[in-house]
């Protein structure tokens, strides 16, 4: 199949991969091209066959995902898009991958975690994958390289919303997308909500702060009503104040943009 996604995947749990052959039914554009849970053999088959995407373990029966990671840095082959799905809960571990080239990462124990969300995630994120060929550092490939990456993080934000049960078309919705990329942005550092999120996002679209929290507020409470508990329970694993009956404007955007960095 022309333009179909070939992924290679390196884990050492048959099950697991089981489980990603069964939801690959439902994506006819990718294709699994080969299975493996040894180090040495995922580099092998890289280096004689196409691998578009690697969906990665740490642990592997042979060899580990970090090292592997090492030896794609030095091998002679196209740059595959790689998704790390985990259990390992070491951010120190986690952040080491990203700089070492992973793209996305998974971690098994998100609440929301399942096969078919993975491959979702793929088929959102690898189209834009070719524009991680451009080198080099010149001011106009690194602000056509941070356009491109503004652009697929809002596309993912607005989805994960429109999981939840949020509907595109009220004026809250793009409030929020600003917001939750604002915070997750800015990690580490804190934002106060009424001091630095709603005047920011009120000067970007020419409305007041009062407004921009007014608008999150009823697309939560509207959200909140609609949608079947069950699945907000899904989408949402946080507590929040049952009597109030839903989460605070801060304590949604907060909680939603440190699940998204998982």
């Amino acid at each position: 199949m022309a333009g179909t996604i070939k992924i290679m995947m390196v884990e050492d749990e048959k099950y697991v991969r089981e489980e990603f052959r069964e939801a690959l039914e439902k994506f006819p554009n990718m294709e699994m091209v080969h299975e493996t849970g040894s180090e040495r053999d995922a580099l092998k088959y890289m280096q004689e066959n196409e691998v578009r995407v690697i969906i990665l373990d740490i642990e592997l029966e042979e060899g580990d995902g970090v090292s592997l990671l090492e030896e794609i840095k030095k091998a002679e082959v196209t740059k595959p898009f790689i998704v790390v799905v985990t259990n390992t809960g070491s951010n120190v571990t986690l952040n080491y991958m990203r700089e070492n080239g992973v793209d996305y990462v998974y971690r098994k124990m998100n609440a929301a975690y399942s096969p078919k969300r993975v491959l979702n995630i793929i088929g959102k994120i690898f189209p834009f994958q070719r524009f991680a060929f451009l080198n080099g550092n010149h001011p106009l490939v690194e602000y056509f390289n941070e356009e491109k990456t503004d652009t697929l993080m809002r596309k993912f934000v607005e989805q994960q919303l429109v999981d939840i049960g949020f509907r595109r078309r009220r004026s809250g919705f793009v409030y929020m997308v600003d917001a939750i990329l604002m915070i997750m942005k800015n990690k580490g550092s804190a934002l106060h909500i009424t001091n630095d999120i709603y005047p920011a996002i009120a000067i970007a679209h020419e409305t007041t702060k009062e407004n921009v929290e007014r608008c999150i507020r009823g697309a939560i409470e509207a959200t909140w009503t609609e949608t079947d508990i069950r699945k907000l329970e899904r989408y949402y694993p946080f507590p929040y104040d049952e009597e109030q009956g839903r989460p605070t404007n801060f304590s949604f955007l907060t909680n939603i943009a440190a699940r998204l960095q998982l």
